[in-house]
């Protein structure tokens, strides 16, 4: 996972910070897969279908888990 850009702490350094302040986090960064349909041009448009679809399958995939610790009172309609 690529750090922040300028004074902006990274992702793993805002959910350590909330994990240590008694927040339950669940950080979903892009797998293997996700990154290599990304490619390191991130402005290819020509790559956005297929960095789409292999998002949507990371998303899938994590969905149940990400659900069980997500209040239900957070979610549409709950």
């Amino acid at each position: 996972m690529p750090t922040a850009v300028g004074p902006h702490p990274s992702a793993q350094q805002q959910a350590a910070e909330l994990r240590a302040a008694g927040t339950h986090t669940t950080l979903i960064t892009p797998d293997a897969d996700v990154r290599r349909a990304m490619g390191r041009n991130l402005t290819a448009n020509a790559r956005r279908p297929a960095a789409a679809r292999a998002g949507h399958r990371q998303g899938a995939a994590l969905a149940a888990s990400v659900a069980r610790t997500w209040p239900a009172e957070h979610t549409i309609g709950g």
